[in-house]
């Protein structure tokens, strides 16, 4: 988890909250959450196995994930990215199994969700139940900015794609040895970001962010451009 300010905290990778109770319009039971919700990230199902890696076991561990989850009092739940390891077809398998959820579930794109043939690779989102790659949601005073870290990527579109040949180009003025398999954030969602915060700020809404590459601190995993997020993180 990253905490970016007092206001705004950021969240990468596998992890369950309680939100704590600080918005004044609330009026919870002292010590009591104003509401929980759960994540989770790498459900990463694919057929194959290795003698390390045993990506078939997922649904097995997901169906325990949901039937806990169902036992719980949640407002959301919501999916940190890599649902599948790679194969289009390994949404079937994992997908009714993350629907059976009774709270509102949503999901964040990984990178592995686009380990799939070039054809297949528009078809992400929706197999995913989203409209958009990178949207947003409130709930008790709070404002929850869901991201695409694929948004600039090598990989999120076919290899001819004039967006692939751009974040080829992007790459290439990162730092050397930069990985090609996380990417960045286009400048259309970062000024759809700031507008969101904007709103926000004037709703005098708490904000959380998700996505599935972490911005800070810096390591190899970061966004490609995370400087830019955190820089305008830090503005609110």
């Amino acid at each position: 988890m990253n905490i970016i300010s007092k206001h705004i905290t950021l969240l990468a990778g596998w992890i369950a909250l309680t939100v704590a109770p600080h918005l004044p319009a609330a009026e919870p039971k002292p010590g009591s959450p104003l509401f929980r919700f759960g994540a989770v990230a790498d459900c990463q199902y694919c057929s194959k196995t290795s003698l390390i890696r045993k990506y078939n076991l997922s649904p097995q561990k997901l169906t325990e994930c949901v039937e806990h989850y169902n036992k719980l009092d949640l407002a959301f739940v919501v999916h940190l990215g890599d649902f599948i390891d790679r194969d289009f077809e390994s949404f079937a398998k994992v997908s009714p199994i993350y629907n059976r959820l009774k709270a509102p579930h949503y999901h964040v794109l990984g990178n592995h969700d686009f380990s799939v043939a070039d054809d297949k690779k528009a078809l992400v989102p929706a197999q995913l139940g989203l409209k958009k790659r990178y949207y947003d949601f409130s709930h008790k005073g709070w404002r929850f900015i869901v991201l695409d870290g694929n948004d600039v990527s090598l990989y999120a579109y076919p290899k001819d794609d004039p967006r692939t040949k751009a974040a080829t180009a992007f790459h290439r003025r990162l730092k050397a040895g930069t990985p090609t398999w996380n990417g960045g954030v286009s400048d259309k969602q970062l000024a759809w970001v700031e507008s969101i915060l904007k709103s926000a700020t004037q709703k005098k809404e708490r904000v959380i962010l998700f996505c599935h590459f972490p911005v800070h601190p810096e390591n190899i995993h970061n966004l490609w451009n995370h400087g830019a997020m955190t820089g305008l993180l830090a503005k609110y």
